[in-house]
């Protein structure tokens, strides 16, 4: 009898990935960082600005990605 294989592929329906998991820890962070009532160096601010614009617009070329790829598969059927 053959062991099943574990193969790797798309993760879970409802199980966040490593990255993603990653990418919404900076954005909390850079959020918190920005929104503190507490005076912090001009510099962590200015980092946390341009981490949260970057999260912001990587977001937004995976949703355009995705969409794209979502409009190839309804494609097929013609």
């Amino acid at each position: 009898m053959k062991k099943p294989m574990n193969t790797v592929g798309r993760p879970e329906a409802g199980k966040p990935t490593l990255y993603e998991r990653i990418k919404e820890a900076l954005a909390v962070a850079s959020q918190l960082v920005i929104a503190s009532p507490v005076k912090l160096p001009p510099k962590i601010v200015v980092v946390a600005r341009y981490l949260a614009l970057a999260l912001g617009v990587l977001e937004a070329v995976e949703s355009g990605l995705q969409d794209r790829h979502e409009g190839k598969e309804g494609d097929e059927g013609n």
